[in-house]
């Protein structure tokens, strides 16, 4: 097998100095929260698309610091909290019983540990009635909606498990893991094709009902929608990484989530794209798939999300290193590539985002979850540029990618004795002593590429580098098992 290796240079003008990062251009995840948070203005809307980007901003925080992304979510919270009495915005009430309004807890749970307002909790605390009080199916999944009776959808695995698991973890010391766990057995269990390697967006427990017309009347996959919508995936893949960071180690139904992880990251991989590194809105086609003229797309939100879960899935060893580094940083690089634009001011944008899907109810006949209705319905079918559910994924996939970065730099001596580096004049040359080089490539430290050559087993390639600026970058040669150092 032919080995891979990511090199971190620090190239700069006298030479390979320097360990501690510094780069001529703010990294992506910075430069599109800063971007957005001008687009958006001030956040005053408790919803999920808003809860979402603001949460990515607060990672950005953590990661960079920076009082301006911390003031921009305090803000948020003050916004839609009540200051004396915790109620959340005015268009807040637990009893629509929908999962799409917890998923702003998990920013909020955030303020609270940091800002300690007690306002901050009384919110949390009727998140967590909600989700007591919400209906279920007779199995004991939550309906993702009350309009949605008896429904379950890989959307709302992401809105509510994640709030639901930390907040256990925080405040009732775990005692609710085994509901949050059977949230994900079960939906997997109904929705997860084994031949596709995939899950189906949604299930009905009853299937007949009226609200459930779109859903498989017979098996197998009764109850199913008939499609694999990217985003939804997405949702899914995001929510049992973040979910089964939060778990404790020792949890007892612990690896039944890691060993569905694993069977979700291995459809994902099956069906990266192998030209763009992304994924299509309807996972298991690719452009030749036409609806009434409407070609099957590259979808930047599902991209990302799953971009974010691999990458993250891998840092915290949950997924195998070897088989999936090389596709979370093709496919971040994919991201880059095929959605991200910049305006003349530098401001970056988002683009190709689903604008929004879901299935019924019975009053919206259209939303019938077919091939036609996602990639032609009145919301399904609509493309747009920097919606939130795509801006908040993609600045939490850079964020992985800039932390596997800041983690090489400070953890990992330059001890590597298969390949040689040598700077000389406008030339960097890499002389390796253990394997020959078929393919060489160097990115920025924003996951840009600037090189891509492939070779014929040459045991030694120099590489112009005349136009680079002084910052981090990687060097990877070859195609398989990842491993970083420092220059």
């Amino acid at each position: 097998m032919r080995e891979i290796k990511f090199i971190v240079l620090l190239i700069l003008s006298i030479g390979f100095t320097s360990t501690s990062i510094s780069a001529t251009t703010d990294p992506y995840s910075k430069r599109m929260a800063d971007a957005q948070m001008v687009r958006s203005g001030a956040q005053v809307s408790w919803d999920y698309p808003n809860g979402l980007f603001v949460e990515s901003v607060l990672k950005v925080y953590a990661l960079y610091g920076g009082s301006s992304y911390y003031n921009y979510a305090l803000n948020y919270a003050k916004a839609t909290v009540n200051a004396t009495t915790g109620k959340i915005g005015t268009k807040y009430k637990f009893t629509d019983f929908t999962l799409d309004n917890i998923n702003p807890g998990m920013f909020l749970l955030d303020i609270y540990n940091r800002a300690n307002s007690s306002q901050y909790k009384i919110a949390l605390d009727t998140l967590k009635k909600q989700l007591q009080r919400h209906p279920r199916t007779s199995e004991g999944g939550f309906w993702h909606k009350n309009s949605y009776p008896n429904q379950m959808w890989l959307d709302g695995i992401y809105m509510a498990s994640r709030f639901y698991a930390a907040y256990e973890k925080q405040f009732d010391s775990g005692l609710s893991y085994d509901d949050v766990a059977k949230q994900f057995t079960l939906i997997h269990s109904h929705t997860y094709d084994s031949n596709y390697q995939l899950n189906y967006h949604a299930w009905s427990a009853t299937p007949t009902e009226a609200n459930s017309f779109w859903a498989k009347q017979s098996d197998p996959f009764k109850g199913c929608s008939p499609e694999f919508w990217a985003r939804g995936v997405g949702w899914y893949a995001a929510a049992l990484v973040d979910v089964l960071e939060i778990l404790p180690a020792d949890y007892a139904k612990r690896q039944d989530l890691i060993t569905i992880l694993n069977q979700v990251m291995a459809g994902i991989k099956r069906w990266q794209d192998p030209v763009s590194g992304c994924w299509y809105q309807l996972l298991r086609y690719d452009n030749t798939l036409v609806s009434n003229g409407t070609h099957n797309y590259l979808e930047a939100s599902a991209s990302s999300m799953f971009t974010y879960a691999i990458l993250k899935a891998v840092r915290l060893g949950l997924i195998s290193k070897a088989d999936y580094q090389t596709v979370g940083t093709k496919a971040y690089q994919g991201l880059i590539t095929n959605f991200i634009t910049e305006d003349t001011s530098g401001n970056l944008s988002i683009n190709q985002i689903c604008s929004s899907a879901g299935v019924g109810p019975a009053s919206n006949p259209t939303r019938d979850g077919s091939i036609n209705y996602y990639l032609n319905g009145s919301d399904a079918g609509l493309i747009v540029s920097n919606d939130l559910k795509g801006v908040g994924p993609f600045i939490l996939a850079s964020v992985e990618f800039e932390m596997s970065i800041t983690t090489a730099v400070k953890n990992v001596e330059n001890n590597s004795s298969d390949f040689q580096l040598i700077r000389h004049n406008q030339l960097l040359t890499v002389k390796s002593t253990t394997t020959n080089i078929n393919h060489i490539q160097i990115f920025d430290c924003r996951g840009k590429e600037l090189t891509n050559r492939q070779v014929n087993d040459k045991t030694e390639i120099s590489i112009p580098v005349a136009s680079y600026s002084s910052g981090i970058y990687f060097l990877r040669i070859n195609d398989s098992k990842a491993e970083k150092f420092v220059l």
